[in-house]
């Protein structure tokens, strides 16, 4: 009798955490379906939690949405500009100061002589990271600090749909995460609980941790780029500003250039000379050879003519 009691027991276990996992199956299709469902369609568990605190951000209030509600858009920024500078290393210390001041931070920062300009001037580029409502001063102070601006662009991703999906899946899961907590304690304290019960419900939390995980992990990515905009600046030279000589010209190394020129052409002249003796030399004698022995045949017939001719003309 005790042992039906608990295969009773076990069977009502699973199937309560099989109707669980299809539920959750079921409500991550229709958020995916569709992000932002009325209050009508949501389950029940999910109109009793309450509203996640909107994140800090490049955001903006839309109105026009039913009932006279407005939404929170979530807008990527980023920008790049290209800055005609006098002197790039003093652009890059300034503008170092410029978006710490801004509450922003340089990611990346790379100086660098380029070898195929004349001048050798010194250029580099910068990624930029600053609160995105100060993109557009960040970006009036950085024209400051430039002779010219040869280049800018700016573009704005909305993310409002994704990242609306991301949060709506990640409350479901959360209160699905605390039904399972609760059906975990309560299976440990029934007095028939077999291990096999209680791993069930355990593998199942598991699995919701684990995509709750994840989805808040793409969340702070989201938060991340939101909140910061990303801007890529090239700082190039001005050539109406460089010295009319190049500076650190240096006389020997100019010599030890041209040194290694000449050896270089020398070096070359005596590949060329190699390959002549050793491949093209021998493949102009195989070539030869049929015309050789082709002028041989003709002159040895030639002769044979000549001599018949002389005989018939002596015999007549």
């Amino acid at each position: 009798m005790m042992k039906k009691q608990g295969a009773g027991q076990a069977l009502r276990v699973g199937l309560v955490v099989q109707a669980l996992v299809v539920g959750l199956f079921l409500v991550a299709c229709a958020a995916a379906s569709a992000p932002v469902a009325s209050p009508m369609s949501e389950p029940a568990f999910d109109r009793a939690l309450p509203a996640a605190p909107a994140s800090g951000g490049a955001t903006a209030q839309v109105s026009g949405e039913p009932g006279g509600v407005t939404a929170d858009r979530k807008v990527i920024a980023r920008a790049q500009i290209d800055l005609l500078v006098t002197d790039a290393g003093a652009a890059s210390a300034a503008i170092t100061e410029l978006v710490e001041r801004l509450g922003g931070y340089v990611t990346a920062s790379n100086l660098y002589r380029a070898s195929y300009s004349t001048s050798g001037a010194l250029q580099g580029s910068m990624t930029l990271r600053v609160p995105a409502e100060r993109l557009e001063e960040t970006l009036a102070a950085l024209e400051q600090l430039a002779v010219s601006v040869t280049s800018r662009s700016l573009n704005r991703e909305d993310v409002t749909d994704q990242y609306t999906d991301i949060d709506s899946q990640l409350r479901n899961l959360e209160a699905t995460e605390t039904e399972l907590r609760a059906m975990l304690a309560e299976v440990r304290a029934r007095p028939g609980a077999t291990t096999e019960d209680i791993m069930a419900v355990y593998r199942t939390l598991t699995d919701v941790r684990s995509q709750i995980e994840q989805l808040r992990g793409r969340k702070n990515v989201f938060d991340n780029l939101i909140a910061l905009s990303t801007i890529e600046v090239r700082l190039l030279p001005d050539v109406a500003e460089l010295p009319l000589g190049e500076t650190g010209w240096r006389p020997a190394a100019v010599f030890r250039s041209a040194q290694r020129a000449l050896v270089g052409a020398l070096q070359t002249l005596v590949d060329v000379a190699i390959w002549g003796v050793v491949f093209v030399l021998p493949v102009l004698v195989i070539a030869l050879l049929p015309l050789i022995a082709l002028g041989w045949l003709l002159r040895s017939w030639w002769q044979r003519n000549s001599r018949r001719r002389a005989a018939t003309t002596e015999t007549s």
